[in-house]
């Protein structure tokens, strides 16, 4: 690739190789894996750290001040690790045992963190889950594992809640399930707006929960109680 000359307020840069952007920074095949893994998704040399040090010069930063020689590959370890999700495959996480367990299972205050697509900043919070079960249930750790998964890519919260609810159903195939997030946006807490104590809720209902208002009034009897445990 050639150089490409940029002049900005600034000043002059020689933009080189990663200016164009002629290659795609989407890992190859054999660094994906069904599981989420974030050394499987970084490859040797790592095109993402280049950009970020040509984004830090752009803004006029010393990139040899003792602060930033090293903020590249952080900063690409970073994105790295909060898109690792856009590889996961959901039956390889959740793992089903046949049970005839057919009353509410709940679980409460999922730590959850996330990237909103419109300005690549971090929301999160907490993230609550429930499912009646239809013949199969799940190891209780394997709903937190599902929930970070899922999480772990640029995503509107909107479309966190039902992208859960979807891989649940259609793995486990319960009769029901309903996940209700909460979370802050550091989109609207550090710019534009700069509200920090506004928070989002979403919830989303599948099967029953549609159906049968009495069950997701005892999901939300549940996490109440569920938050109040201390153990």
């Amino acid at each position: 690739m050639g150089k490409v000359d940029v002049e900005n307020g600034n000043g002059k840069h020689d933009l080189t190789a990663v200016a164009t952007l002629e290659d795609r920074l989407e890992p190859t095949p054999e660094e994906m894996l069904p599981a989420v893994r974030l050394e499987a998704t970084t490859p040797k040399s790592d095109r993402l750290a280049e950009i970020v040090k040509l984004l830090l010069q752009e803004l006029g930063m010393d990139i040899e001040n003792q602060h930033f020689r090293e903020t590249p590959e952080r900063v690409a370890r970073f994105y790295r690790e909060f898109t690792r999700g856009l590889c996961v495959k959901p039956e390889t996480i959740l793992k089903t045992f046949r049970s005839e367990a057919r009353e509410l299972v709940a679980v409460s205050a999922i730590d959850f963190f996330s990237l909103c697509p419109h300005h690549l900043l971090v929301y999160g919070g907490k993230i609550h889950f429930g499912y009646i079960p239809n013949g199969q249930i799940v190891g209780i750790s394997k709903i937190p594992r599902l929930v970070h998964a899922m999480a772990a890519r640029p995503i509107v919260q909107e479309e966190l809640v039902s992208s859960i609810a979807d891989a649940f159903m259609s793995v486990v195939k319960p009769a029901g399930c309903i996940v209700k997030a909460i979370g802050k946006h550091d989109c609207i807490g550090v710019r534009g707006v700069q509200c920090p104590a506004v928070a989002m809720t979403t919830v989303t209902k599948r099967g029953i929960f549609e159906q049968e208002r009495i069950y997701s009034e005892e999901f939300d009897r549940a996490i109440t109680e569920g938050q109040r445990c201390v153990r």
